[in-house]
């Protein structure tokens, strides 16, 4: 029980470090950072030597002094251009809820999951819902599909190779099937599945690019599966991808 709040105590007093840093004072000392956060200078040379090595800060060797290094500014990167993406994208999704009068939602892809930076209904009696940091699993949603179709072949055989689990009676638990379908959805554009992750629910997703044409999120429509006739889906593709297509042209002008 010691070690594991020695271990908790050392990851606080690194966030503590990290956070210290602003705009005001980019640059650091040991010293400087040993007075403010209270802390030894042997403990706070100890969690610098860890921080620099993973590139979370860089030392000025003029100075000596540290500041913030490029792992810091990636992790930061990311979450900005999630938050961004989420911004531009909320308004022109709410139109799309409203025109289809069903469920959409925007998903990034995680480590064989999806991660939901939003969720926008039709239903103005009930409010429009916005849940922000949902996940779920990416072999059994349309989104998710989506999103894994565009990982690297590395990734998707790991995910494939994976534990496929079953929601339903219609989740593909088939490696095989799985990979054919993940081929398919390449070629089409789209993904889509019915009652895979709960019955009675069929989804559709296509994917959003940044503007060198790179998949950096995707979108769905969710509904019952009465809705997803083939002649209904092609018409919500075709609305998602026009919505799709705005949000790729507003991030690239930097609304």
């Amino acid at each position: 029980m010691a070690q594991k709040a020695e271990v908790l105590s050392s990851v606080h007093n690194a966030i503590r470090i990290l956070q210290t840093f602003s705009l005001s004072e980019p640059e650091l000392g040991i010293s400087e950072l040993s007075v403010r956060l209270g802390l030894a200078k042997s403990t706070v040379y100890r969690l610098m030597k860890t921080l620099n090595e993973s590139n979370l800060v860089a030392q000025n060797k003029e100075t000596q002094k540290y500041h913030l290094g490029l792992a810091a500014f990636e992790l930061g990167f990311t979450v900005y251009h999630s938050m961004e993406l989420r911004r531009i994208a909320l308004p022109i999704l709410d139109k799309l809820a409203l025109s289809l009068r069903k469920v959409v939602r925007l998903a990034v892809y995680d480590k064989g999951e999806i991660v939901y930076l939003c969720k926008r209904v039709h239903d103005e009696d009930n409010g429009t819902v916005s849940k922000i940091g949902d996940r779920a699993p990416s072999h059994c949603t349309a989104i998710g599909k989506m999103l894994l179709a565009a990982q690297n072949e590395q990734e998707i055989d790991r995910v494939v190779a994976g534990c496929l689990h079953a929601y339903t009676d219609k989740t593909v638990t088939s490696p095989v099937q799985l990979k054919k379908q993940i081929l398919d959805i390449k070629q089409k554009g789209y993904s889509i599945t019915r009652e895979e992750l709960r019955d009675g629910i069929s989804s559709v997703a296509i994917p959003v690019q940044n503007d060198m044409g790179k998949m950096i999120a995707a979108i769905s429509v969710t509904g019952s599966k009465f809705q997803f006739h083939p002649d209904h889906v092609q018409q919500y593709v075709k609305e998602m991808r026009n919505c799709s297509r705005l949000i790729t042209e507003r991030l690239g002008m930097g609304y």
